[in-house]
């Protein structure tokens, strides 16, 4: 049986979960007095607009997280942790991966009705 496919953005019981989770270990973090919260701000945001917003498929979102982790773990080892560095060079990342996603066929996210001349044949079942 096929799952009727949508597009545009989508809000959902188990993504309002994720968002309070992320929230409840943000606030926790910061309660701590850790200066880390905002790396779990940052995953978060690109959760929500990766999955609800712009639908990138799953590569695409580990793509962004393999950099992110390389990302991170190079400002560490240089001792320089901080989220304007981070998200200085996050960033390019995440509108290239949106960018990626918007050119293909099969793109159902946010616009899509203006962005994707082939939604039409996404949402019937034509492209996988």
């Amino acid at each position: 049986m096929n799952k009727l496919r949508t597009w545009g953005c989508r809000f959902s019981v188990s993504d309002a979960a994720a968002l309070a989770a992320f929230a409840i270990v943000i606030v926790g973090l910061h309660w701590l007095g850790s200066s880390l919260w905002w790396l779990v701000a940052i995953v978060a945001m690109h959760f929500f607009l990766f999955c609800n917003i712009f639908r990138v498929i799953r590569r695409r979102e580990l793509i962004w997280a393999a950099l992110f982790i390389l990302n991170v773990g190079f400002w560490l080892l240089l001792g320089r942790l901080d989220w304007f560095t981070v998200l200085a060079c996050q960033l390019p990342v995440t509108v290239g991966v949106i960018a990626w996603e918007v050119k293909t066929t099969r793109y159902h996210g946010i616009f899509a009705d203006r962005l994707n001349t082939h939604l039409k044949d996404y949402l019937e079942g034509r492209i996988p």
